[in-house]
């Protein structure tokens, strides 16, 4: 996949940095192909009336802690396809599509309380032991955030990557303020579409291997005149995965500190130390307002820390996890 090259200063907008065309790396590397072909489930679970699609990797015993990754917007359970197998020497681990996302069915209506639920649920359903740990990324971590609150007494923690946890005078809507989202454009033509996949936020990414098996999967078949959700499809061709009505007037909250200051199970954040969102005097407010949750960076990675970092990604999630293993917050 190319990149357009954005207007910017290298050094102080991550958005403008490039990578050289001989830089990228297409060939698939022997570790991130035997993590493709490692055995997992594909699994389903209703939540509130919605199919929720779920990939699970590990054995049958209910009693091996267990980790549920959690993609960020309009991204999918894919985006963890080869970061599950690095861990599952110890831990039985999973990966959900949220629901109007990936391989998940769509609604009518989306809410913050609708995305915690489809977590929650897919956590206690996939066989992760007694104390399932969520791992979320960007707007994962925001809705994994929500869930938390709900289903706290029973997880055993939450690490949010890339996902900042403001005070309520800083909170940040992404979506009530914005112009309301048009449908995603349908291509007639494959190739084309997958020749338009693009991270958001935009930034480059030298695993272009990694660019290139979960683009693909970012694409769906449709057929003039079917329904998914609120929208009729009006042409045949490839259309992007998520619904785009999902973050019209999606609500966010004040109260994301005070959730956090509060869990009931174990907290960490983790962010990639390039990335837009790594902010330092927002780090010194996460440890004043939670000293006990450890707050973190991986160094050369971006906003998308398990495609810039995919290996210093799963030890982290390792580290943390063993961690909380031997406190006993695992069950």
């Amino acid at each position: 996949m190319a990149y357009e090259k954005p207007e910017g200063n290298y050094l102080t907008d991550p958005a403008s940095r490039t990578i050289p065309d001989e830089d990228v790396i297409r060939h698939q590397p022997q570790w991130f192909r035997q993590a493709l072909a490692a055995p997992h489930e594909s699994r389903t679970l209703p939540v509130d009336g919605t199919d929720i699609h779920y990939l699970r990797w590990g054995n049958d015993d209910p009693s091996r802690p267990g980790i549920l990754f959690v993609h960020g917007n309009g991204a999918h359970a894919h985006w963890f396809h080869f970061i599950a197998p690095l861990l599952t020497d110890h831990y039985n681990v999973a990966s959900m599509d949220l629901g109007g996302m990936g391989d998940s069915g769509w609604r009518m209506d989306y809410s913050r309380e609708t995305f915690a639920r489809e977590i929650g649920e897919v956590a206690l359903d996939a066989g992760l032991g007694p104390k399932p740990v969520i791992v979320a990324h960007s707007f994962g971590g925001f809705v994994s955030l929500i869930a938390a609150k709900h289903y706290g007494e029973r997880l055993g923690g939450l690490l949010l990557c890339d996902f900042t946890v403001r005070p309520p005078e800083d909170a940040h809507e992404w979506f009530l303020n914005g112009p309301e989202r048009r449908p995603t454009r349908i291509y007639t033509n494959l190739e084309e579409a997958k020749s338009r996949f693009r991270l958001a936020p935009l930034q480059p990414c030298a695993n272009g291997f990694i660019l290139d098996y979960i683009g693909p999967l970012s694409l769906r078949a449709v057929t003039k005149g079917e329904t998914r959700g609120k929208r009729t499809f009006e042409e045949t061709g490839w259309t992007w995965k998520f619904d785009a009505s999902i973050f019209n007037g999606l609500a966010m909250g004040t109260d994301h500190a005070d959730i956090y200051a509060n869990l009931a199970c174990r907290g960490a954040t983790m962010f990639g130390l390039e990335s837009k969102d790594y902010e330092p005097e927002k780090l010194d407010f996460l440890r004043r307002l939670a000293p006990e949750k450890p707050v973190f960076t991986v160094p050369g990675a971006q906003h998308h820390i398990m495609l810039d970092q995919p290996h210093a990604f799963a030890a982290s999630v390792g580290a943390v996890m063993a961690q909380w293993r031997a406190e006993g917050a695992l069950g």
